[in-house]
């Protein structure tokens, strides 16, 4: 059975200059939490945990003089100023590329734009974005989540970082004859683009493809949608322990991609698990 990699799987930039940092910080005992879970991986998560680094809801949750990190999705500007009013350090792990979309969606909402944010309602990081505009900005996942709203004669799109470019163009075909003016700004990341774009076309090329990373990871997800639309065997797991010998039964070859916050030790892991289980195949 060969296995086939993508190239462009796992931990993304974002992702690892947060790891850095924290790490850095640590070593330094000056991280005492993260506001919400750093990345959308368990097993980051729990690692964390055991260096003595929490996790918590609000800035009200810390006591004078710790440090906060600020997650990978970013978070209300308002965090900050919380923060120095309470006598806690920020230390600030947001992706450049979601600061990139916050400072954007900022800007045209200042500039009297109506700001349409494509992403999901409930993930940090498009909730992030839509803060930035003081809460004007609406979310949607498509056009049909434009149905009950009233459009105004200028509108301008950003993007949460993981969407992807197709999702982009629907809504934007779906805008042009309701609006006058229509600004898009395609603050999708490049990185995640790559990865799904590479991941797509090793999913034609496989008999089976496996999807690792968390399950409350929105671009792990995205991915296991992307490759399930053109390879029914497809496999979205967390751990390597998931994998399931009746998946691979028959399977020439195997593909494996990870979302953006899957270390690589998981995905080594996966592929160890996969040659064992060929191995023992073999003998059998």
């Amino acid at each position: 059975m060969e296995i086939v990699i993508v190239k462009d799987a796992g931990v993304c930039f974002g992702v690892r200059r947060a790891l850095d940092m924290a790490e850095q910080a640590i070593e330094q005992s000056q991280l005492s939490a993260t506001l919400g879970p750093l990345i959308h991986n368990p097993q980051v998560v729990e690692k964390l945990q055991q260096q003595g680094v929490r996790v918590v809801g609000q800035v009200t949750d810390m006591r004078p003089g710790e440090t906060l990190m600020i997650r990978t999705h970013g978070c209300s500007p308002d965090v900050e100023q919380e923060a120095q009013e309470r006598g806690v350090v920020i230390l600030d792990a947001t992706c450049p590329f979601v600061a990139r979309a916050q400072r954007e969606a900022q800007r045209l909402c200042n500039e009297s734009w109506q700001v349409i944010i494509l992403g999901e309602p409930q993930h940090p990081e498009a909730r992030s974005i839509r803060e930035h505009t003081g809460g004007a900005a609406i979310i949607v996942e498509g056009p049909e989540d434009l149905e009950e709203v009233k459009l105004q004669d200028k509108v301008a799109v950003v993007c949460q970082t993981t969407q992807r470019i197709d999702s982009l163009n629907v809504l934007v075909n779906a805008l042009l004859p309701r609006v006058r003016l229509l600004i898009v700004s395609n603050t999708i990341c490049g990185a995640t683009t790559q990865r799904q774009e590479a991941s797509l076309a090793t999913a034609r090329q496989v008999d089976v493809m496996i999807v690792i990373g968390g399950y409350h990871s929105a671009n792990t997800a995205r991915l296991a949608e992307i490759c399930s639309e053109v390879n029914p065997r497809t496999h979205h797991i967390e751990r390597a322990e998931e994998l399931q010998r009746k998946w691979i039964a028959g399977a020439q070859r195997v593909g494996i991609t990870a979302g953006a916050s899957t270390p690589n030790s998981a995905i080594e892991a996966v592929d160890a698990a996969l040659k064992q289980i060929a191995e023992e195949e073999q003998d059998a």
